[in-house]
């Protein structure tokens, strides 16, 4: 049997998109057929059926309708599927032999443009990678855009092949893209990238290098971005002008159309950014929590009091790229200074960017084709702001500031012809008529009219034909699959006239039609079908004019959505007592004054967080072992280091009474313990390849967080692990570190190694019970306070008597021990002695009498006396 011309078509159209769902148009539903069918109704939970199509069995079939595909689409795509939409481009006729139909657009993770399809508060990225080996060396381009937005960025790495590999991991991470577009050789490359190894993109697609010459490149770049596009920071030929014209031939080709509002390209650099990697994003919770992956809870619930969805996803992005340019992190600052000034105009401001919309991606729609009523009043709400805007800007001093003021457009030509057009009562839907306002267009105003008279017409029809007929419940109605149709009750068809038409019959009534009902029906159909195809033609006018002042409308996006990160930091700031931090090239240290934890502050409001101080340089104070009980707080007073250094780099105030922090290039983690049983890695190996990455990647700009380096082994073989790394570090490195221990042994190091300090964590011990103080001050702890935190955590309490029973034999086992290898041994006796003396001047030596508080003059003193016995 011969297949049917519709299925020939369908099948040519597969063969075109093999990686794809088909969703093809026929009539008012999309259709899917054979292995699209089976797959899709699986995921989408569809009834799978059959169509006879000319083979000996029927083609598995299912379909969704065309109006609610959306939701269906978006799940597909949800579940790691590419959508082709196969649309049906001309009207069904008679004798016509077969509708044309064709692929207008196809949707991926990557390219997903509806607004029910994308989070407010996130860019939807979508990457093309291009990876060149160079010798010994490898390179490769990154280019990255927004659809949605029209954000597109290029970044080139090169060197050798691990270190562009990790600062490819870098990029990845920090964007969070949602699909991956490369080269086909160079894939099994990509798989061991951290983000592909979790498996958290939608989508990975391969294309082959030979499809791409740098003439295509060139052409398809110049096309998109102008002629003028290769005069900054891109150059025809490199590596990252060849992943950028990859990626907009991919855009074109999946999209359709021309994508006007893709008409800027920018360069981002590594070097200009802060690199974190992904377990260091991981541990200090920048935008999720580690363990239930919300926002609530991560440094960005805490500092984001953005108003625009513009300004979420921008300072979003802030808190993932800390900057390393000094002059761009202190114009932020004093552009919050700025705004802090004021209380009445920081508040006026919020309140005007309360009111704007997020015309970013309303710019993208006017782009891309959907922009729809709803989105044309938005945009004149925001516009209406701007003047007003404006006029708060004007009195700041700040550079960035004074340049939103210079830059803004406030838009008035975009405003006045939405005012004079836009209902403000426009429904979302073009076909649903009535958006377009009353006395802006004669011939308009006419049709309405005629729809309003056909109103008077109607009702005195069916005045007349009551009389005619003596029947008095009569009545003219209407609906949208009948139309206008007579209704009389059953009990009265008897006075019914042979000129009614039966059209139909329900519950208790006849409905019927006549001459004169038809000629008015006729007139209403054609005056309503006049006012929507005019109301459209105006509205695509109104869409053109706003397409051909697209850059003007993208650029006022930017300046709002930076304004509002700024008046969130003031907020902020403002909120939770936070310092303007000094941070600049000159200075070589972190020196921090009563610093805080930004989150835990916050979260733990019953309880009055006690802050620290942290005095860190590339000298005498390299490093810091910090040593105490857990629960203690080592890990939060590490983390909250960490984030202040980071929230400076981003150019934020930070939670602290006074802050100086160097240019620090990378920040390093190694804290808490987990496995990864997928890839075959003990917790132990886990923590031994994050220990290699940090000594393998630091320089001596970077900070690093050590936490419990050796737990996972043998007490023997994990003290000599941490003993030899802190040794490396501070001979090899020459970073600024953070390492907290319960190996008591790696307290000798002060004195030994060079700008090694020893702290700990205060605590107190009442009653059988251990109070913790939360306070670090200068020396070691002498105890670790297991069984104590066991008891809190809730051991029964046989458990915790027997476990002081054997640590007691165990320390007077050590004790003895120590005593035996002291007679034996003179000279140990002496340098132990000169161990602790170094260890007691240094302390000594780093107090400050004037700043100590009583509470920590005693702790110092008890654990002076502590060393001297």
């Amino acid at each position: 049997m011969a297949l049917s011309n519709m299925m020939k078509h369908y099948l040519t159209v597969k063969e075109r998109y093999p990686d794809c769902i088909i969703f093809y148009r026929l009539g008012d539903f999309y259709e899917m057929f054979f292995e699209d069918a089976v797959e899709a109704s699986k995921v989408l939970d569809l009834t799978l059926t059959g169509r006879d199509c000319g083979l000996e069995e029927r083609a598995p079939m299912c379909g969704v309708p065309f109006h609610a595909s959306e939701n269906y689409i978006a799940k597909l795509v949800e579940n790691g599927y590419k959508v082709a939409i196969c649309e049906q481009l001309t009207d069904a006729k008679p004798g016509k032999e077969l509708v044309v139909r064709d692929v207008v657009r196809v949707v991926t993770p990557g390219t997903v443009i509806d607004e029910t399809m994308l989070d407010k508060e996130k860019n939807n990225y979508i990457v093309a990678i291009n990876i060149k080996s160079k010798q010994s060396n490898i390179e490769a381009g990154v280019a990255y855009c927004d659809l949605s937005t029209g954000e597109f960025i290029f970044e080139e790495l090169d060197g050798q092949f691990s270190s562009v590999l990790e600062q490819l991991d870098g990029v990845l991470t920090r964007i969070s893209p949602s699909e991956i577009y490369c080269n086909e050789n160079e894939i099994q490359t990509l798989e061991s990238l951290t983000i592909l190894k979790n498996k958290s993109i939608g989508y990975v697609g391969k294309y082959s290098n030979e499809t791409y010459s740098k003439e295509e490149t060139e052409n398809l770049l110049k096309t998109q971005f102008g002629e003028d596009c290769f005069e900054n920071s891109l150059k025809s030929g490199t590596i990252g002008a060849r992943a950028s014209g990859i990626l907009v031939d991919y855009l074109r080709s999946t999209q359709k159309r021309g994508l006007e509002h893709i008409n800027e390209i920018k360069h981002a650099s590594e070097k200009f950014i802060m690199h974190l990697d992904i377990t260091t994003r991981k541990n200090l919770e920048l935008t999720e929590t580690i363990r239930e992956h919300k926002k609530r809870g991560s440094l960005l619930s805490v500092l984001d009091n953005t108003s625009t969805c513009m300004g979420g996803r921008m300072f979003r992005n802030w808190i993932c790229s800390p900057l390393l340019n000094e002059g761009e992190i202190n114009n932020r600052l004093d552009a919050i200074e700025n705004i802090i000034s004021n209380i009445i105009v920081r508040e006026e401001i919020k309140r005007c960017l309360s009111k704007v919309s997020d015309i970013e991606r309303i710019a993208g729609r006017i782009a891309y084709g959907n922009f729809n009523p709803k989105d044309a009043l938005a945009l004149k709400q925001t516009a209406g702001q701007l003047p007003q805007l404006k006029n708060l800007l004007q009195g700041y001093t700040a550079k960035k500031l004074k340049g939103f003021y210079e830059e803004l457009d406030e838009l008035l030509d975009v405003f006045n012809l939405l005012e004079a057009t836009i209902s403000e009562n426009a429904p979302a839907l073009l076909r649903d008529g009535d958006i377009i306002k009353e006395g802006f267009d004669k011939n308009l105003d006419e049709y309405r009219n005629s729809k309003q008279l056909a109103n008077q017409w109607l009702s005195d029809l069916e005045t007349k034909e009551r009389e005619l007929t003596g029947i008095k419940n009569l009545r003219i109605a209407y609906n949208k699959v009948f139309g206008y149709f007579i209704e009389v009750n059953k009990s009265q068809i008897a006075n019914v006239p042979y000129r009614y038409q039966r059209k139909q019959t329900v519950a208790n009534n006849e409905r019927y039609i006549t001459e004169d009902l038809k000629i008015i029906e006729e007139k209403v159909e054609s005056a309503k079908e006049n006012a929507i195809k005019l109301e459209l033609e105006i509205f695509n006018q109104i869409r053109s004019f706003l397409l051909e002042n697209l850059k003007r409308i993208q650029k006022v996006a930017k300046v709002i959505a930076e304004l509002d990160c700024l008046l969130s930091g003031a907020i902020t700031a403002v909120k939770n007592n936070y310092c303007k931090p000094k941070i600049n090239n000159r200075i070589k240290h972190i020196k921090i004054q009563a610093g805080r934890h930004p989150v835990v502050e916050q979260i733990n409001k019953n309880e009055t967080f006690v802050p620290n101080d942290t005095f860190l340089n590339d000298g005498s104070d390299k490093s810091m072992i910090i040593t105490g009980p857990n629960m203690a707080g080592k890990s939060t007073y590490m983390r909250q280091v960490a984030l202040i250094v980071l929230m400076a780099h981003v150019g934020l105030y930070v939670p602290a009474t006074s802050a100086e922090i160097s240019i620090t290039d990378r920040i390093f983690t190694r804290i808490g313990a987990s496995d990864d049983v997928a890839f075959g890695q003990s917790t132990f190996m886990v923590e031994m390849v994050e220990v290699a990455n940090i000594l393998n990647n630091a320089t001596n700009k970077s900070l690093a967080l050590l936490d419990e380096i050796g737990r996972g082994t043998s007490t023997f073989d994990g003290l000599s692990i941490a003993w030899a790394v802190m040794e490396h570090i501070s001979q090899n490195l020459n970073m600024k570190t953070l390492f907290s221990t319960h190996y008591h042994e790696l307290t000798e190091l002060e004195g030994v190694l060079e700008g090694v300090k020893n702290y700990r964590i205060t605590v107190k011990e009442f009653n059988d019970e251990v109070i913790f103080l939360r306070k670090i001050v200068r020396g070691g702890a002498n105890k670790s306070f297991g069984v104590a935190v066991a008891k809190l955590a809730g051991l029964p309490q046989n458990v915790i008597t027997r476990a002081k029973e054997i640590s007691k034999n165990l320390e007077d086992s050590e004790i003895k021990r120590q005593i035996t290898e002291k007679n034996l041994s003179s000279n140990a006796n002496y340098e132990e002695n000169l161990n602790v003396n170094r260890n007691v001047v240094g302390i000594l030596k780093d107090l400050d009498i004037n700043k100590i508080t009583p509470l920590s003059a005693f702790e110092i003193l008890a654990d002076l006396i502590e060393k001297a016995k």
